[in-house]
């Protein structure tokens, strides 16, 4: 004997039936995974290089004092090991000039015979390059993108948008349950992406996989919870959500001043920045001051609350949108 159907037995079927229903990849999800194929893959290319992440194996061109029209071209650890007992030979002096000349020399003999800078120096290249630029940046919100807009919005292009909304569940809840079978995949590939190229990037992946994977977590549920959101309102969600991706996010987050923080990645880019600055004790990422993160518990509450506003939001809005603009 069967029971009879109620609305939370169909809310939890639109919930599971969302989730099976990513499980097929669609156009966008596969670009996605192309790109995230390709960074992985100069990730792997250029950790397979010895030191290309170490600044001691870096090289720079100097004047050559024989012949002025060919630069010669050093290692910074050779550089410095030629600048240094210039610098130590002249420190005495004004106090100005020689405070400059004290922390010029500090820096060659830091680089020339700390170890730990020289791997918090290597650490700090990985992560700004890889995690914030590449994954932060462009790859996590175009994986979110790829499954969160096409939670509605796959119903809008197939014409099964209309049929669903007839079954017996408020407007509302269809939004909610739809999101909730869709947010799993967009966690999962974003963690996912992340522990890959993490990988590809050997032991300095590692180490910064186990700095920001929290980070990546609550940032995908952001990015989520605003495409799902876009997908919903727009007709043509993906080409939005691109475009918000690659123009507001990109150019806004990184702007002085107050406008960065009406962006998600401005939140997500402090939690870069407070992890990057408590894990390395003698380097620190550079612009800190200009950038002004936000404190890790205010980046956090934000993101968070962000979620919940952006879901709230799209509820009240796709409830209130009328049967005949979804044909």
């Amino acid at each position: 004997m069967t029971s009879a159907p109620t609305a939370s037995r169909a809310f939890r079927a639109l919930v599971w039936f969302t989730a099976r229903r990513h499980a097929k990849v669609r156009q966008l999800g596969w670009v996605s995974f192309g790109l995230l194929a390709l960074v992985t893959g100069i990730v792997a290319l250029l950790s397979s290089q010895d030191g290309v992440w170490r600044l001691e194996t870096r090289t720079r061109l100097i004047a050559n004092p024989a012949d002025e029209k060919t630069p010669i071209r050093m290692t910074y650890k050779e550089y410095g090991e030629q600048r240094l007992p210039l610098y130590e030979a002249g420190l005495p002096g004004p106090p100005e000039a020689f405070a400059i000349r004290s922390a010029v020399a500090n820096s060659y003999r830091a680089m020339i015979t700390s170890e730990q800078f020289l791997d918090d120096y290597a650490l700090l290249n990985f992560v700004r390059w890889v995690v914030r630029t590449l994954f932060f940046t462009f790859l996590m919100p175009l994986l979110c993108l790829a499954y969160a807009t096409g939670a509605i919005g796959a119903e809008r292009e197939s014409r099964t948008l209309l049929w669903l909304l007839s079954r017996p569940l408020p407007r509302w809840a269809v939004y909610l349950a739809k999101f909730l079978g869709t947010l799993p995949w967009c966690v999962a590939v974003s963690l996912g992406g992340f522990a890959v190229v993490c990988l590809a990037g050997g032991s300095l992946g590692v180490k910064a996989f186990e700095m920001y994977w929290d980070a990546v977590l609550i940032g995908s549920v952001a990015f989520a919870a605003l495409f799902h959101l876009i997908g919903a309102v727009f007709r043509r969600p993906s080409v939005v959500g691109l475009v918000y991706v690659f123009f507001f996010e990109t150019l806004v987050a990184n702007l002085p001043g107050s406008l960065k923080q009406l962006s998600l990645s401005y939140y997500l880019h402090s939690l870069f920045y407070n992890e990057t600055a408590k894990e390395l004790k003698t380097v620190q990422p550079q612009s800190v001051e200009v950038y002004a993160p936000a404190a890790t518990g205010e980046a956090w509450v934000t993101l968070s609350v962000a979620a919940v506003l952006l879901t709230a939001v799209g509820m009240v809005l796709f409830g209130r949108q009328e049967p005949s603009e979804e044909v």
